[in-house]
């Protein structure tokens, strides 16, 4: 970034809080640049991010609610809601022309917000995901979906891919398809816990095992019943974090304790990083966020990805054949 003060809108999809985790270190180096932010997402993400930055301006930018099954049949689920996920970009763009001009924007930051655009600003995208990989059976319209996703995202000055150039990598051919587009460049992976000093929490025990849920509803709170019954079952102390930031900045997370297994909604950087660094064993779901941050802190993990999304069920076979993570099927926890 220039010397001279930027005034830069980041807003992250929320579909989880995977995209919203991924801009806090750009939030947070802009800030210490001496950059202006403003805020833009809805739901928890606006949550998490109200949170973590209580001081910053914010605008809420609501998008289509995308209804997950919970039978993993998400590809079929999510083909008749297209028409309105198109009509949310659409609202999206036009309500950035509204806050280019009030707020007198110099930058935008988008991760996987189609519509967040400008054509007098410029403007980022962020993705882990350029080849989009479509069910069994359907293989064949990838490379024409491919096609349609560059086109799209030519109206953006810069994407910055959150990955490593060249092999070995994290996402395999989401990244890496056999073209890039001209205005694309790897960052490699982005943590939240870059420059973070781990702290511990007062009177915190480290748990044997540690899972970080996340990810949209209903499989959410499939995976974390799941996780809580097999823990009790088998008597081990276990800790989860349930990814559901306080919908307020001054709200304490809740904590509750059933037999040897604590669930907690939320935590600090510092406090969730201690917590990551003592755990003897992790379960995750293969989110590009909570890859980054594994990868980055040299930690390995047990991945759950979620039934029906292609994308994280691609990744992570592809990272166990790396030998560098195992896989777990949600059905066989």
């Amino acid at each position: 970034m220039s010397e001279k003060p930027k005034t830069i809108l980041v807003s992250p999809l929320e579909w989880g809080l995977g995209h919203t985790v991924r801009v806090v270190t750009f939030i947070r180096d802009a800030i210490r640049d001496g950059h202006q932010v403003i805020l833009a997402s809805d739901g928890v993400s606006l949550d998490f991010l109200r949170y973590r930055f209580p001081d910053l301006p914010w605008v809420r930018m609501p998008f289509y609610s995308v209804r997950y099954p919970d039978d993993g049949r998400f590809f079929r689920k999510l083909i008749p809601q297209g028409a309105g996920i198109l009509r949310s970009i659409r609202k999206n763009h036009k309500q950035v022309a509204e806050i280019v001009e009030k707020y007198q924007v110099t930058d935008i930051i988008s991760d996987h917000r189609y519509g967040l655009y400008h054509k007098d600003v410029h403007s980022v995208f962020i993705t882990n995901q350029l080849w989009l990989k479509a069910p069994v059976g359907w293989s064949f319209g990838e490379g024409l979906v491919y096609l349609l996703h560059r086109m799209a995202l030519r109206k953006f000055s810069e994407i910055w891919i959150a990955d490593f150039e060249g092999t070995p990598n994290i996402s395999g051919k989401l990244t890496h398809p056999p073209r890039l587009p001209e205005q694309a460049r790897f960052i490699g992976p982005v943590s939240r816990f870059q420059q973070v000093v781990a702290v511990k929490p007062d009177n915190a025990e480290s748990a044997d095992i540690l899972a970080l849920i996340s990810g949209p509803e209903p499989q959410r709170t499939l995976l974390e019943e799941k996780l809580k019954n097999r823990f009790i079952r088998d008597g081990h102390k276990a800790l989860i974090f349930r990814g559901i930031p306080p919908s307020s900045p001054g709200e304490i997370p809740a904590t509750v304790h059933e037999g040897p297994v604590t669930l907690t909604d939320h935590a600090s950087d510092e406090h969730l990083l201690w917590y990551i660094l003592e755990a003897r064993e992790i379960f995750c779901r293969p989110g590009n966020s909570t890859l980054c941050d594994l990868i980055s802190l040299g930690k390995s993990a047990t991945l759950i990805p979620t039934p029906g999304q292609t994308e994280q069920e691609y990744v992570a076979q592809h990272l166990q054949e790396q030998g560098l993570f195992t896989v777990c099927k949600q059905d066989a926890l």
